[in-house]
């Protein structure tokens, strides 16, 4: 337990308030900072199973994904035709490719490079699109959905720790439990009703709009952990990699991310 600590401690320590300031900042650095944890967390994807007869294509999955990545930077004045293009395009040269290598596996090959970059790539990408959106408030918005999703992990563990007894989803990931999955929608919900009223949210929220989003921290972000879980059991490992000690990998730390900030990003665009 000591040695997790102190594996864990430098990455709590200097990553929590790198991340902070990233956010601040925005702009390129902010741009290129998640673009290099989309690239990390396909190459963690794509490594995830060990198998020799799967072959995922890095050549194609990396550059759609810095594709994406660019699309959201150009948010909302980019000109989607051309990226759109670019899409299809690529993709139908992958397919004929796969075809004339004459690759063994090729179907299995196929959807796990789409889906290496549909899952990180395109769902998690969209922080970049949210945080060009949330220039007038000065990135409280975003910072302020970063930091509850710290709280809503942290309260579930703690709960689950103290209280949980009845597992949630046991097949798919055997220490996550009902009181923990409560304690943290319960957290969320806490922390953006202690930042509204502090004021720290530029836009006041109404109690309507605080519930919305605590659901989707506590509810679909928690649930993006369970389909991490479920990739990580299917593959055979505990982490998704190990470059970031005690925390395994990149994908691992950003799992719940996955979901919650296209979720949260479609909610300001339409809610």
């Amino acid at each position: 337990m000591k040695s997790t600590l102190l594996n864990r401690l430098p990455i709590i320590v200097l990553g929590i308030p790198a991340v902070l300031y990233i956010l601040n900042v925005g702009g390129l650095l902010f741009t290129g900072f998640i673009t290099l944890v989309v690239c990390l967390c396909v190459f963690e994807f794509y490594n995830l199973k060990g198998d020799d007869n799967l072959k995922s294509s890095y050549f194609f999955g990396v550059p759609l994904s810095l594709l994406i990545c660019f699309f959201y930077s150009q948010f909302p004045y980019v000109d989607g035709d051309f990226i759109l293009s670019a899409l299809l395009l690529s993709i139908i040269l992958y397919l004929l490719y796969v075809m004339l290598s004459g690759n063994e596996n090729p179907f299995n090959n196929i959807s796990v490079t789409l889906s290496g970059i549909l899952y990180p790539a395109m769902l998690l990408g969209s922080m970049i699109a949210l945080r060009n959106w949330d220039e007038m408030n000065g990135a409280n918005f975003t910072i302020s959905m970063i930091i509850t999703v710290w709280i809503c992990d942290s309260a579930a563990y703690i709960f689950g720790r103290l209280w949980g007894n009845k597992k949630l989803i046991e097949r798919v990931s055997p220490n996550k439990t009902v009181v923990g999955f409560i304690g943290g929608i319960i957290g969320a919900f806490i922390s953006f009703y202690i930042m509204n009223q502090m004021g720290f949210i530029y836009n006041s929220l109404a109690i309507f709009d605080i519930m919305i989003l605590s659901f989707i921290v506590g509810v679909v972000g928690q649930l993006g952990d369970f389909v991490q879980s479920m990739f990580k059991r299917d593959a055979g490992v505990k982490d998704s990699g190990k470059l970031l000690l005690g925390h395994g990998g990149v994908l691992d730390r950003f799992d719940s991310l996955i979901f919650t900030s296209p979720s949260v990003l479609i909610f300001v665009l339409y809610l």
